[in-house]
């Protein structure tokens, strides 16, 4: 394992809702400012070049926290930024049979079974989010799989696997206790 996964920090952030670049800026200076965290950019049903925008505002706040990018993105779009690595969730997972980025950039993807851990590492990712350890409102569809199961599971893979899935601050022991890097988590994004 690389320097740079073992000095991940146990705090995993996806970013949520703003209503401009402004506020966006704002919600993740103050993110940060709290506490070294990963940083997961995701923005859907956004012009490309709105959210390269959005992007350019991201690794300049991330720098001056000195905390990890990561963008839930387009292979193509990921190019045509600076960050520190790629997220894949599930749904493209299996359309990759190679590393979808290089070594030099962390690739990082969300998984909800065996299969889809074990996918994830056969592409090499150096991050996995297991999730829903709890229920959550935003996968009502999907059964929390509690922590017990989240343990036996994570035996199974080599790299760092993030808790997410109705994930607060308060369950950051619990999450190491069971054997995870940390939880990821939308509430810090306040």
């Amino acid at each position: 394992m690389n320097n740079r996964i073992e000095s991940l920090p146990d705090r995993y952030m996806m970013t949520g809702k703003f209503n401009d670049p402004d506020e966006f800026k704002n919600k993740l200076t103050n993110a940060l400012s709290d506490n070294n965290k990963v940083v997961q950019f995701r923005q859907k049903n956004i012009e490309d070049s709105d959210y390269l925008a959005l992007v350019k505002v991201a690794e300049s706040v991330c720098k001056q926290f000195n905390s990890c990018l990561l963008l839930g993105t387009s292979v193509d779009i990921y190019a045509q930024a600076n960050a520190d690595g790629l997220h894949l969730n599930s749904q493209v997972l299996f359309e990759y049979e190679d590393r979808p980025v290089s070594d030099q950039h962390l690739l990082s993807v969300s998984c909800h079974n065996l299969k889809e851990m074990q996918q994830a590492e056969k592409l090499g990712a150096d991050i996995l989010l297991l999730s829903p350890v709890k229920a959550t409102a935003s996968h009502p569809e999907l059964n929390a799989i509690g922590w017990q199961q989240f343990s036996q599971m994570i035996e199974r893979v080599k790299c760092p696997v993030y808790a997410l899935g109705g994930m607060r601050a308060s369950d950051l022991a619990e999450a190491k206790y069971a054997g995870a890097k940390g939880i990821a988590v939308s509430s810090f994004w306040q």
